[in-house]
């Protein structure tokens, strides 16, 4: 299921064949899942109350549903489009309370071809969360390897030049790697989450390796594996020259060097006061990537010139919020914003481009899905704090540094994709979106894991 998400899951709007055949693919990997999870928690319900996680859980679902049903069934809709209605009707358009839809969209079609987006994730998250600790690790593993296989493409499509026959989309970036993606963002999101979760698996694979009693040759061959996956990933994301990548890539370093005491605890298999490790790691870190920038700057340096943020994206986030306060409480549909957003674009607006979304998913969503996205989105956000809260900053005592490693890189992977949604769109895709229910499964304890003071390892 990784994989097929990996090499199909790169468009960035809904209805390539490569995505339905994946979510096809999908349906009997997410029955097997619901099979497999309604055993586990009716046996949770037996044995004890349920967890505010779960809660939280079970409370997403239901809003989730409430909004698939709505795409069918005209649960809210028209009644609430008057102020977009006035809009399009000022731009020109037909009014939208004149043109009832059936739905609760205004371009149905769209939305019903958007649902099924969500099959492939979901049935990742429950298949994944079902898996024990070295399980989820070994995954982990074909995950890097994976990303790697997408990372030695992208090589080959820059050495081909824009018209490299391995570029699998049609519109999308033309210079850059971009793997199996249409978009370079989207590729470089894949490295540095890759770069997570990579650094827990080759933590928790070399534990121990730092002892004095290993052999030599056995600490050598993790160094170099280490590092050279390490300046591989580094390099990709240069290559890709996204500035959201290349920025959130620093923040994965600087937790890296925060967390550097944990890992050499790991490595050395003992327990000392590593406080000063973290001068060490930081020169470490800081040296790895000023090589890897020497070697690829004058690729990504420039792309810096107009800022963090460019000024498209700053008209876009405008005219989305413009929009945004006259579609709620009810939304537009899933995958309506190319239906609207033409209404609210101004002169000084126009680009050549197609604005096939609003780079900002923290924007995007509310306005599709009306009041009861955003009451998803909270409710996500109150489960992802609950659960890092109890990885970071309360985790259960006596509990080994190399269990809660991955599902803290796990949590920093996900933060790291939300971020970047107010700047993009990286879980419109499916690859990145199976990648973050994946690190959302990696979060949630093992089946059977031991509990301490009530609550879980």
């Amino acid at each position: 299921m990784l994989f097929a998400n990996i090499v199909l899951g790169g468009a960035t709007t809904a209805g390539y064949l490569s995505d339905v055949i994946l979510q096809f693919l999908s349906v009997p990997f997410l029955m097997l899942g619901i099979w497999l999870w309604i055993d586990r928690l009716s046996s949770v319900a037996r044995s004890r109350a349920p967890s505010p996680e779960l809660i939280l859980g079970v409370g997403m679902i239901v809003v989730a549903l409430a909004i698939g049903l709505a795409q069918f069934v005209p649960l809210f809709g028209a009644p609430g489009w008057a102020g977009i209605s006035r809009q399009i009707v000022a731009a020109g358009g037909p009014p939208l309370d004149a043109a009832w839809t059936g739905s609760s969209s205004v371009d149905p079609a769209a939305s019903l071809a958007a649902l099924p987006a969500v099959l492939p994730p979901l049935a990742l998250f429950l298949l994944v969360g079902l898996l024990g600790g070295e399980q989820r690790l070994r995954l982990i593993g074909w995950a890097v390897f994976f990303s790697l296989l997408a990372l030695a493409l992208g090589v080959v499509q820059v050495s081909q030049g824009p018209q490299s026959p391995l570029r699998f989309f049609e519109f999308g970036h033309r210079v850059e790697a971009v793997g199996f993606f249409a978009n370079r963002n989207h590729f470089s999101a894949l490295l540095y989450v890759t770069l997570t979760l990579g650094a827990a698996w080759c933590v928790a694979r070399g534990e121990g390796v730092l002892a004095a009693r290993v052999p030599q040759q056995r600490k050598l061959v993790w160094l170099v594996t280490t590092f050279g996956l390490l300046v591989l990933l580094l390099g990709g994301i240069a290559l890709a020259r996204s500035r959201a990548g290349i920025l959130l890539t620093v923040l994965v370093a600087g937790v890296i060097v925060a967390i550097s005491p944990s890992i050499l605890t790991i490595l050395t298999g003992r327990r000392g006061n590593f406080r000063r490790v973290r001068w060490i790691a930081f020169a470490a870190v800081a040296g790895v990537l000023l090589l890897v920038g020497q070697i690829g700057a004058e690729r990504f340096l420039h792309r810096f010139d107009d800022g963090i943020v460019d000024q498209i994206r700053l008209k876009l986030n405008a005219r989305s919020l413009e929009l945004v306060g006259d579609a709620l409480p009810t939304g537009t549909g899933l995958a309506s914003f190319t239906a609207v957003y033409p209404a609210y674009e101004r002169l000084d607006d126009l680009r050549p481009g197609y604005v096939n979304r609003a780079h900002n998913d923290w924007l995007e969503f509310p306005l599709e899905a009306g009041a009861a996205g955003i009451l998803l989105m909270v409710l996500f956000l109150a489960w992802f704090m609950l659960r890092g809260f109890r990885l970071w900053l309360r985790p259960p005592d006596g509990a080994a540094p190399v269990r809660l490693l991955l599902p803290r890189c796990a949590s920093l992977a996900v933060l790291l994709l939300l971020i970047h949604s107010f700047v993009d769109y990286p879980l419109r895709t499916a690859t990145l979106f199976a990648y973050f229910a994946l690190c959302c499964a990696l979060m949630t304890p093992p089946p059977g894991s031991a509990r301490v003071d009530g609550q879980p390892v």
